[in-house]
């Protein structure tokens, strides 16, 4: 975790575009850039578009320069350099030497901030020139305290105490309100070299001089990087206290980033002191102040203490997805100090969950940064506080090999007794195997034994249903025959005889005549017997046909039918009536019967069915007859009809009936029928 400073706080305003206008709209982001560091861009942005809409071009940089410092406090480095390069170019065209001069610190302190430190100080040397050409003391002190800080990040300690403290003195000779900043910076520089009562002396002389000034900005940043000495001397209880002082009077000038920032030493103090729960409490402060604001670089290094919180925690998991969260800002910000951090921290992650691949390779890339951050530095600097970490991680790198070697080693080993012990499993398995197979070749010898005798008793079944159907189509064929035998001999022989006694009577009728009117009277009563006789053998006759249907009607009949080819536990037939109480005429009732006996026939006969439903319902005008099966079932498209289905077909037909099949393979048979009847 790494201890940070900040300060200030203003207002905003709006009307007709001027030049007044333009440099009210950069004062008033001026003022806003570190409280309000979006309002301030916005009020910038305005400043720009109103400064382009007169052709007001200083108007134009100034407000540029706004926009610069406020995208900075928000971590856009890419787009601070933007505008801030635009800016400059405008003011060199316009000869504009403090311009100039303000442009180039800005842009050097954002190249300082990203460690490309040759172009910063590429840019502080050409602003140090300007500024003593130009005689102008405290553009000059502000430019050195620059310096100072850019030879500071690139390393080169001992060369950046020289502009510090040239920087100081012009400041302590003018007077200047921006000495208090220059004994920060130098304090810094010293607590980076670990020269901490220095830096405490330093940071000291830096409170002192903003009570004087009443800068409560600037105590407030003094108080942020008190806290980082105390911290730093492992004085955790007063870095705590310090860092309270700052957040208080941060918040009190509403200063959200310094507020953020306060909250991230604080947690530092508080994690170091074991007061765990209070160090997260802060980071989740730190974390929602920085998100609100936008800085993307506060968010990252939130991250990263976050992820460095869990790692003591035991939460390795945590940390990961904290560290993939601020690798993630810094890759879209190219924020890459933060990011070297974030490896660093990742490759503890990975490596405490055992992940050692990924370990190594997080490691590497880290160094492989390090050293493009550290590459303008001399060797001098071996011993700095960022060599070192460097080469605690190539230490690190090292035992990750070890430990990569020792685990591969025992992987190894693992995989020849697990190659030993498959071995073993396999030959038990082959084992079992043949076993299995020898009991199931007698399972399966004595279930092809069991399936022939089902077989042989299904055939056996089969052929006796079979007779059954037979016996059955040839009983009612037989009694149908019978009674068309004795109705044809009623009405050929006993019929044509009686015929011819009423006709030798009709003979015999003139002579009668004679007779004595008794013996008359005896010849008609035994003429109308005989007449009688014809009458009744014609009725026979045709009674003898119509069979059981003369007698109890077609109800009745189809009752007789179901109860003949009914079979419990083999096929169960459903009969359904509804409508027939009221008798149909002779021939209707003939003709419906003789269609549903040759259905039944033909279901019993071709599809072997267990259960068959045959459903008659009467109601006005006509008669629905459904005959279903669930049997094998036909395609209606493909078989060819039969006798019996012909016999149903002309027998519908003599009706002015209506015939529909459905059936289809595997799935049973429904024949329905519609006959029309009169009322």
């Amino acid at each position: 975790m790494a201890c940070i400073g900040i300060t200030l706080s203003a207002q905003t305003v709006v009307p007709k575009p001027s030049i007044a206008v333009v440099d009210s709209f950069k004062s008033a982001s001026w003022a806003l850039r570190n409280t309000a560091p979006e309002e301030a861009l916005r009020l910038a942005r305005k400043g720009v578009a109103m400064a382009r809409q007169i052709g007001y071009d200083k108007g134009v940089a100034t407000n540029l320069q706004c926009i610069a410092s406020a995208q900075i406090k928000l971590g856009r480095s890419d787009s601070a350099e933007v505008a801030m390069k635009e800016a400059m170019a405008i003011c060199e065209r316009l000869g504009e030497r403090s311009g100039v001069i303000g442009c180039a610190q800005k842009l050097a302190s954002l190249y300082t901030e990203r460690g490309e430190v040759s172009e910063a100080l590429d840019l502080l040397d050409k602003a140090e020139e300007l500024a003593r050409k130009g005689g102008d003391e405290e553009e000059l002190a502000r430019t050195l305290n620059l310096k100072g800080a850019a030879l500071q990040m690139a390393g080169r300690y001992e060369e950046s105490i020289t502009p510090y403290f040239e920087s100081i003195n012009i400041r302590k000779r003018t007077n200047s309100k921006e000495l208090a900043k220059t004994y920060g910076n130098l304090g810094g520089l010293y607590l980076d070299m670990g020269r901490y009562k220095e830096a405490e002396e330093l940071y000291g002389n830096m409170l002192a001089d903003a009570r004087k000034a009443d800068d409560q900005a600037m105590l407030a940043t003094g108080y942020l990087n008190y806290s980082a000495v105390m911290q730093s001397e492992g004085r955790h209880r007063e870095c705590g206290q310090y860092a309270d002082s700052a957040l208080a009077l941060f918040q009190a000038n509403q200063d959200k980033p310094g507020a953020a920032k306060a909250y991230m030493n604080r947690a530092l103090g508080k994690q170091k002191d074991g007061d765990l729960d209070g160090t997260r409490a802060d980071l989740d402060s730190a974390v929602a102040g920085y998100r609100a604001i936008g800085n993307q670089e506060g968010l990252a290094k939130a991250c990263q203490n976050m992820a460095i919180l869990l790692l003591s925690q035991q939460d390795a998991k945590g940390a990961l997805g904290w560290c993939d969260e601020g690798l993630a800002i810094t890759r879209e910000n190219g924020l890459r100090p933060v990011r070297s951090g974030l490896l660093n921290t990742k490759g503890d992650a990975l490596r405490t969950l055992g992940r050692l691949d990924e370990a190594l390779a997080v490691m590497r890339s880290y160094v492989q940064l390090k050293d493009s951050l550290l590459g303008e530095r001399t060797t001098r600097q071996l011993a700095s506080a960022e060599m070192r970490e460097k080469y605690d991680a190539v230490e690190r790198i090292a035992d990750l090999e070890r430990m990569k070697t020792a685990r591969d080693e025992e992987q190894a080993l693992k995989e020849k007794r697990t190659f030993e012990r498959n071995v073993l499993l396999i030959a038990a398995a082959v084992l079992f195997l043949l076993a299995s197979m020898l009991l199931r070749n007698i399972q399966h010898r004595r279930k092809l034994a069991a399936q022939e005798r089902q077989l042989h008793e299904t055939r056996v079944t089969e052929l006796m249903h079979q007779n059954e159907v037979q016996v059955l189509n040839a009983m009612m064929q037989g009694q149908d025959d019978e009674r068309k035998r004795v109705a044809k001999d009623l009405h050929d022989r006993l019929g044509s005889m009686l015929s011819a006694i009423k006709h030798q009577f009709g003979a015999m009728e003139v002579r009668i005549d004679a007779l004595h009117q008794e013996q008359g009277e005896q010849y008609k009563k035994v003429f109308g017997l005989l007449d009688e006789a014809v009458g009744e053998v014609k009725r026979i006759s045709h009674n003898m046909v119509q069979g059981a249907l003369a007698d109890s009607g077609l109800a009745k009949a189809l009752e007789d039918l179901r109860d003949s080819i009914q079979v419990k536990g083999q096929l169960e037939v459903e009969l359904v009536l509804f409508g027939l109480e009221n008798r149909m005429g002779p021939s209707t009732e003939i003709g419906v019967y003789r269609i549903v006996q040759e259905l039944v026939a033909n279901a019993l006969k071709h599809a072997r069915p267990s259960e068959m439903s045959i459903s008659l319902t009467r109601v006005e005008g006509h008669l629905s007859i459904i005959v279903s099966d669930n049997g094998k079932g036909f395609d209606p498209a493909v078989r060819k009809d039969g006798i019996g289905m012909d016999n149903v077909r002309s027998r519908v037909e003599e009706l002015h009936g209506e015939l529909h099949i459905d059936a289809a393979p595997g799935h049973g048979s429904t024949f329905s029928i519609e006959v029309p009847i009169a009322m």
